[in-house]
This record gives C-alpha cells, sequence and structure tokens, in this order.
C-alpha cells in the first residue's frame, strides 16, 4: 500500500468513526444539533435563535471543531471540508424529516 492509500484509508475511516460519534447526538437532539453551529450569512454571526436547515446557512466549523476537540480529538486530523461534509450527511441520515 502507498502512502497515499494509507492516508485515505486513515481519513475514510476518521469521517466513519465521526459519523458514528455524531449518530445518537444528533438523532435525540435532531435540527437543534446543528443550531449551535449555524451562521447567518446576513451577520456572519452564529446563529442565537435557530435557523431550521436553511439553504442560506452556513456551518461555523471553528465553533465545531471547539466542541469537538475534547470530546473526540480525534477530529483535529480532518480537513474542513470532512468535517462539514460529516455533518451534512449527518443531518441528511438522522434528522427526522418530519422535523425539518
Amino acid at each position: 500500500m502507498n502512502p497515499f492509500d494509507h492516508d485515505s484509508c486513515r481519513r475514510l475511516r476518521s469521517r466513519a468513526r465521526l459519523l458514528e460519534f455524531l449518530k445518537f447526538r444528533v438523532l435525540a437532539a435532531q435540527e437543534a444539533f446543528f443550531d449551535a453551529w449555524r451562521v447567518d450569512p446576513a451577520t456572519s454571526q452564529t446563529s442565537t435563535p435557530p435557523i431550521h436547515a436553511s439553504a442560506q446557512a452556513s456551518l461555523d466549523l471553528q465553533a465545531f471543531r471547539q466542541w469537538l476537540q475534547p470530546l473526540w480529538p480525534e477530529a483535529a486530523g480532518l480537513s474542513d471540508g470532512d468535517l462539514e461534509e460529516c455533518l451534512e450527511q449527518a443531518e441528511r441520515l438522522y434528522v427526522d424529516p418530519v422535523s425539518r
């Protein structure tokens, strides 16, 4: 296995583990889980009132990393793109469509 394959495998494994880590937290909180990391593009600040699945809302990955670091330090090795994709996938997989 060349180094690229090893890094790719490690990255994919980390993403899968992060998704598993998020699973029950998202299932329990539903959309409210994501509210702390949604940013209102008009103000560029983390939203105080929830922005439920707003197409205009983006994620504050720095705030998510700060929350995640003491709970699951392995995520420090993931890029912002990987974190964002994991959050989006967790939302698609674990949030009840009725609550959206």
